[in-house]
């Protein structure tokens, strides 16, 4: 090989032909996609322009849709309500183990802020300002949809049930594990329900949601911690809430993507508890 040759220089054929493997696979289109954008990255550029953009990739990437375009997740949706009951049934917050208020806090903040997982490890402990009927906190990490500007701020609202109420259960949480945190701890607002009570991963934060949902009789076979927010913004939309409220507590940048991969409103039973506090306000 000589000096300066990219070994990864770019061929039409191989590159086409791999994708076509992976359609002929059944991968998901947006797996091919990954694919294609790993390669555009990678390899040399292709008759002056990046692989992705080559007009044979490109028709290659449209047939691949067309033949299996990328489906929801879901098409029916449990009710937030099931999880709500159940976490009644439990009592009052200080009447609860470190692990089992722990549990109940992370999952009613993923009802009542419609965040991704990652979003709900995120949450920065120092932010936290409790007002009247709220709490107001911020994220130590750019949400998903952010490319650019300041950290999110968001807030959630109380909710009428104190068994129920998210902040009652954040206020809670932040009382129980106060004499616990040291050093990064101190930073973040979900610690190890073990010692050394260091901060957790987004792995344990799903985990703990799966055993709420679980215990409340969900199917968590079917259902991923990340269903919390389909269930959630699903039973909004049930309940009136307008769709911008949706959108900007979802952090949603369009309409159609919230209605395609997340809105089950029609396939969500009535509730017959507290499900949200109202509109919850949220500032990027």
């Amino acid at each position: 090989m000589e000096r300066g040759e990219n070994p990864l220089s770019a061929d039409l054929g191989n590159i086409l032909e791999f994708l076509s493997s992976l359609r002929m696979a059944g991968k998901a289109y947006n797996t091919i996609n990954v694919h294609r954008s790993m390669l555009s990255m990678t390899l040399d550029s292709l008759e002056g322009g990046a692989i992705g953009e080559h007009p044979l990739v490109i028709r290659l990437m449209k047939a691949c849709y067309n033949k299996n375009p990328p489906q929801p997740k879901y098409t029916v949706m449990w009710s937030p309500d099931k999880i709500l009951l159940h976490l009644s049934s439990l009592g009052s917050n200080d009447s609860l183990p470190l692990p089992v208020m722990t549990r109940k806090a992370v999952t009613l903040v993923a009802l009542a802020s419609f965040m991704r997982v990652a979003e709900i490890t995120a949450i920065n402990l120092k932010s936290l300002v409790f007002s009247e009927d709220a709490v107001l906190f911020s994220l130590s990490t750019l949400r998903k949809t952010q490319r650019s500007g300041s950290l999110a701020s968001l807030s959630i609202k109380k909710f009428e049930n104190p068994l129920v109420c998210p902040v009652e259960a954040i206020r809670s949480f932040v009382n129980a594990t106060a004499a616990l945190r040291s050093g990064s701890a101190e930073e973040n607002l979900w610690i190890s329900v073990r010692a050394p009570h260091g901060p957790v991963s987004s792995n344990t934060i799903a985990r703990w949601i799966k055993t709420v949902m679980k215990d409340s009789g969900i199917d968590t076979d079917i259902f991923s911690a990340h269903s919390t927010r389909s269930a959630a913004s699903s039973q909004a939309a049930k309940d009136g809430w307008s769709i911008e409220s949706i959108l900007k507590t979802g952090s949603w940048a369009r309409e159609s993507t919230f209605n395609r991969f997340y809105n089950r409103s029609g396939m969500v039973s009535d509730a017959t508890a507290e499900i949200t506090g109202g509109e919850n306000g949220s500032d990027s």
